[in-house]
Parts: C-alpha cells; sequence; structure tokens
C-alpha cells in the first residue's frame, strides 16, 4: 500500500497528457461507478428512487471534489494551511451532511444511493490508481507499450 501512494506522489511529477489520474478521469471514472450502480439496482431495488439518490449523492460529491481542488490552490497562494484544512474539512463534512440528512427525510431519495453517490469519487480515485499501477507494472514487465 506504501508503495502505491508512493506511485500517486510521484504521478504528479510527470507530463500532464500521459497520467492516467487527473481530475478529468477521476470525474469521467466516479459517473461510469453510479451508471454500474444504478444498473445493479435495476435487479435488487426502486431504480427511480436509486437514481435519485445517486444523482444527489454523486452531484454533492463533484461539489465536494471541487471545493477541495479550491482549497488546496488556497493553500498554495497563501495563509495558514492548517487553519484552512480544518475549516475546509468541516465544510465538506457539514454538507455531506445535509446530504444525507436530505436523504433520509425525503422517502423519494434512496439512502444508500445518496452514500454510494457520495464515495463515488473515492472509489475513482482508487480505480484509476490501481489501474494505473497494473499499467505500469505491465509496462515494466514489457507487456503492454
Amino acid at each position: 500500500m506504501a508503495r502505491l501512494l508512493q506511485n500517486l506522489m510521484n504521478e504528479y511529477d510527470g507530463e500532464e497528457d500521459s497520467r492516467i489520474l487527473n481530475i478529468k478521469n477521476v470525474r469521467l471514472g466516479a459517473l461510469l461507478l453510479c451508471v454500474l450502480c444504478e444498473a445493479a439496482a435495476l435487479f435488487f431495488t426502486d431504480w427511480k428512487i436509486f437514481g435519485a439518490g445517486l444523482i444527489l449523492g454523486g452531484g454533492v460529491a463533484q461539489l465536494l471534489f471541487r471545493q477541495h481542488e479550491l482549497g488546496i490552490g488556497k493553500m498554495f497562494g497563501g495563509g495558514d494551511p492548517k487553519k484552512i484544512t480544518v475549516s475546509n474539512y468541516f465544510l465538506r463534512l457539514l454538507i455531506r451532511g445535509v446530504a444525507v440528512f436530505a436523504a433520509i427525510k425525503n422517502p423519494n431519495v434512496s439512502i444508500l444511493g445518496c452514500v454510494l453517490g457520495l464515495l463515488s469519487i473515492s472509489y475513482a480515485i482508487y480505480a484509476l490508481a490501481f489501474l494505473n499501477a497494473f499499467l505500469h507494472r505491465k509496462n515494466r514487465k514489457g507487456g503492454i507499450g
């Protein structure tokens, strides 16, 4: 796991176009994970309610990802990094809580769908990191490229 995290940190040293783990791919991966969850929901639950939860959670996750990106930009622009980090963390936590609370109170929105939507960005980042590690492993062995 430490080697995977080190590879993720070293990923930002390469060229912008050749990276697998970039913002566009993370957002696309999160969208694909939401579509896969919705497809799985067709078999187990009411797909409209689950889809509404995924839209709520996925939309909030995308907005929080952008807010996190802007917060990192503020840290590099100056200011107290610890204060900015803590305040942004609690703001994102509060927004997540409001989204889950809205899903709990609204009977037309699935709580599970909302939570899976909120987690879609994290899972997309992990999936892209493992894909990147797999492709680099194949390149070292001479399999791809």
